[in-house]
């Protein structure tokens, strides 16, 4: 069978559809309807997801952008539980997640790789990274198919409170982690999407400062690490030390408003 060819245009306005959907469903969910993060999910997969047989509309289109990444910096060998684009807020006498949307700390951008595949979550059950959740809730979580049996490492994240935070009265968070990681993973495309838009001024490399990913694993999954730029214990690095290296350049970017934000390169 003969199949027609998208040109450039087309597939730029099937990316501008996403993104459009997206927008929609972000002013659902922060009216209160969090399972709208169920269609974001499913967006973001048709957006950036790669397989054997069918390419994203993002490698398709080959856009040249870096992504906003406003986690926290993930340590391996923190005893806590981590999940780096949430916070905890007390509503009513209940624990809730929510989505971080502005972030005071430090924030960067990040190859695409790197920002797809940095880990968002460690329960110390597994580490999931934003394409695994964004995966879990589209294929098997009512995005864009529903499984009778959904993986076990996500249902202990999502509904069995595997990141173990609660309350002194033992009161655990009344909502779905994943759901408002979605909400985050959403908010920090608009702002990549913004920033593309006001266009690169200047790059320029910072001195004296190491950065780099680590690998954890075949899968891909990874962190931001800096030998001078993060505090960490000898301990620390030995567990750091076991995982693959991938060497990274940190640079200030410069934006054409003016604006200014580190970028891991």
């Amino acid at each position: 069978m003969t199949k027609y060819k998208l040109n450039k245009g087309e597939l730029q306005e099937h990316w501008n559809d996403q993104i459009r959907f997206i927008q929609k469903s972000i002013i659902e969910f922060d009216a209160g309807d969090e399972k709208e993060a169920k269609r974001i999910a499913t967006n973001l997969r048709i957006l950036f997801h790669n397989t054997r047989n069918s390419k994203s509309i993002f490698k398709q289109l080959n856009l040249q952008m870096t992504f906003y990444s406003c986690a926290d910096l993930y340590t391996p060998s923190n005893l806590l539980t981590s999940w780096t684009l949430l916070n905890i807020i007390f509503i009513s006498n209940e624990i809730q997640y929510q989505a971080k949307l502005s972030n005071s700390s430090r924030c960067f951008f990040l190859r695409f790789d790197d920002w797809w595949n940095e880990i968002i979550f460690d329960d110390h059950y597994n580490r999931f990274t934003r394409r695994d959740i964004v995966l879990y809730i589209a294929d098997q979580d009512g995005g864009a198919h529903v499984d009778p049996a959904i993986n076990e490492l996500f249902a202990k994240l999502s509904k069995m409170n595997s990141l173990g935070w609660s309350d002194r009265n033992g009161n655990i968070p009344t909502n779905n982690p994943a759901y408002h990681a979605i909400r985050a993973i959403a908010n920090e495309l608009l702002i990549s999407i913004c920033f593309s838009q006001i266009g690169l001024k200047k790059r320029i490399k910072q001195k004296n400062k190491e950065f780099e990913m680590r690998i954890v694993d075949d899968e891909g999954r990874r962190y931001k690490w800096s030998k001078t730029e993060i505090i960490f214990s000898p301990e620390t690095m030995k567990i750091v030390e076991q995982d693959r290296m991938e060497k990274r350049t940190l640079y200030i970017d410069e934006y054409k408003d003016g604006k200014k934000i580190e970028y891991v390169g």
